[in-house]
């Protein structure tokens, strides 16, 4: 980098005053006036001429302002091409993203862990929601993108991809805005008395099942449909202005506001994470080997 110096000169050539020049600089004219001084002091010429209108460029002055804007300029170059070369060398971590699986979790990890993973960078990539079936959650995995993150309870998913589970994940129920329950802050079973909840396939997820076999057994005044695929958003836009609840997590509170996510006294919850190939690349398993040793060393 130039001496903050020959800085200072250049703003005041630019700016034709000291009082302008320490404005757009954030210093005193004072300030401005010493370092000019000073660097005449040590060029032994004189580079400004002085008048109550401002400064002028003297014959010196202008040889080094041409000098130095182009050595100003040099090194403004090398040091952006420095940084773009720094950028490029790194690890780039492709991650899908959606409606459905945001993608806010992996943000919250990259912010929390950056100064581990300061060898990759992240880049979001859309993709489409009805692309996700019982098999994949997108079957861009480990072709067009590296990872989605999201629920990660599926069965078949654990099956044919790797997981890394970053925490889990509460369920709620999604209530239409017009149903009688909206209006309450937190349900109970008692609330859910004569109503019909409508959940994921229970085949497809233990935690699923889980909570159908629970509300059955114990509540049969509940009644529960199962759909026959993985919920998307046409799922919660055709229930937004039904009678029917939509079982749904705290990563979804916002997705359709015709439909406000309520608690309910259970403790029914389901981890969320990272989803990747089987067989991931180098950079993929470095970037998930890094995270997971600040998983293990958080929750020492």
């Amino acid at each position: 980098m130039i001496n903050q110096m020959y800085l200072t000169f250049l703003q005041v050539a630019q700016s034709g005053s000291f009082s302008k020049a320490a404005q757009r600089l954030f210093i005193s004219p004072v300030s401005v006036m010493k370092q000019i001084n000073n660097l005449e002091a040590q060029l032994e010429v004189p580079l400004f001429k002085r008048s109550t209108q401002g400064v002028i460029l003297t014959d010196a002055g202008r040889s080094l302002f041409d000098s130095v804007t182009k050595i100003n300029t040099t090194a403004n170059t090398a040091i952006e091409k420095a940084r773009e070369t720094g950028q490029k060398s790194k690890q780039i971590i492709s991650v899908g993203a959606s409606i459905m699986r945001p993608g806010t979790p992996m943000v919250e990890i990259w912010r929390k862990y950056s100064h581990t993973l300061k060898d990759f960078k992240l880049q979001v990539i859309p993709i489409n929601d009805d692309d996700i079936t019982l098999q994949t959650p997108s079957a861009k995995i480990g072709a067009e993108i590296d990872c989605v993150s999201g629920p990660t309870d599926s069965m078949q998913w654990q099956q044919n991809y790797s997981v890394l589970v970053l925490g889990m994940d509460q369920f709620r129920l999604a209530v239409p805005r017009t149903h009688r329950l909206a209006k309450k802050d937190k349900l109970n079973f008692d609330d859910l008395n004569g109503e019909t909840i409508v959940c994921p396939p229970r085949d497809q997820a233990s935690i699923i099942d889980k909570i159908c076999q629970d509300i059955e057994k114990n509540h049969p005044q509940i009644k529960i449909i199962n759909t026959t695929r993985f919920f998307n958003t046409d799922v919660f836009n055709e229930y937004a202005n039904s009678d029917a609840l939509l079982l749904t997590r705290d990563i979804w509170s916002n997705l359709q506001p015709l439909m406000k996510t309520v608690p309910v006294k259970w403790t029914y919850e389901s981890p969320y994470g990272l989803i990747y190939a089987k067989n991931p690349s180098a950079k993929m398993q470095q970037f998930v080997k890094i995270i997971s040793q600040n998983l293990h060393t958080n929750q020492k």
